[in-house]
């Protein structure tokens, strides 16, 4: 079922909505999950920072025009919210045809705007190199 709401009462449906644009390659979808303002940023995995909603659309768009419906299940999520801002962490485990692409790290930043509800403002897909969580129990630099 599509959804087609402009606004959304909290993270948790502008997420659903995120991941149901994302599965079915809903353009129109996908424009409404994102806060319209040059101050969001998407990173796709493996690729550069991208600022403005305008280019973060032009990238979905481009992301879409492939024809291959893309799979999406999500694990291993953690939440950190308060009233006007929430951020997700998720696990993604992607496939096509039954086919494991891969697994992707996401954070998703939701905000509670003043004027168009509860928008996503930042999404970073990093592949995952394990399997499972790691915690590192020393210093790294």
């Amino acid at each position: 079922m599509k959804d087609t709401q402009d606004e959304y009462m909290d993270s948790m449906q502008v997420e659903e909505a995120f991941y149901q644009a994302f599965r079915l390659h809903d353009i129109e979808l996908m424009k409404q999950v994102w806060h319209q303002s040059d101050d969001v940023f998407c990173i796709h995995p493996g690729s550069s920072r991208i600022y403005s909603y305008q280019l973060i659309i032009a990238s979905w768009e481009h992301i879409f025009s492939g024809k291959e419906e893309i799979n999406i299940q999500l694990s291993d999520s953690a939440y950190t919210m308060n009233d006007n801002l929430s951020i997700h962490n998720v696990k993604e485990v992607l496939t096509i045809d039954q086919r494991e692409l891969g697994t992707v790290l996401a954070t998703n930043i939701y905000h509670q705007t003043d004027d168009q509800g509860w928008k996503m403002i930042g999404h970073h897909g990093s592949p995952a190199f394990m399997d499972s969580d790691t915690r590192v129990n020393h210093n790294l630099h």
